[in-house]
């Protein structure tokens, strides 16, 4: 009976546990991401299935790198039904843009952030007169 008790315990534990890490909803690393890149997007719908495309631009005077995106489908309220996190596959050098496309479940909106990237400031990538990148 003790053996079962602490099963049940455990297995509480462990159900409360996994309902609060799938409820966390993903955020931008980067809360200022919007100082540094411009995000222009749009859904269509290719074979049937849901395409958010778009393009990034880098509006700083250095270069990014490891760009990656985040990609919320919404509900109709506004609500995050889906999240992707999806590489831009390409560095920006200042200046720059790179286009994107994501498949994702159909939905009545998207919006797409910059989740995390790594800034060249001070670096080889950094803005110089007469260089770009």
């Amino acid at each position: 009976m003790q053996t079962l008790k602490a099963v049940v315990v455990v297995l509480t534990l462990l159900a409360t546990t996994i309902g609060a890490t799938a409820a966390q909803l993903l955020q931008p690393l980067t809360v200022d991401w919007p100082q540094y890149f411009r995000i222009d997007s749009e859904s269509s719908v290719r074979d049937g299935r849901a395409v958010v495309t778009g393009k990034v631009w880098n509006t700083t005077i250095w270069g990014a790198k490891r760009i990656r995106l985040l990609v919320d489908a919404v509900d109709a309220g506004g609500q995050v039904i889906d999240q992707r996190i999806i590489w831009l596959g390409v560095d920006l050098a200042p200046g720059t843009h790179a286009a994107f496309e994501v498949p994702m479940p159909a939905s009545p909106g998207y919006r797409v952030s910059v989740f995390a990237f790594d800034s060249g400031r001070g670096g080889r990538w950094s803005w110089r007169p007469g260089r770009l990148g």
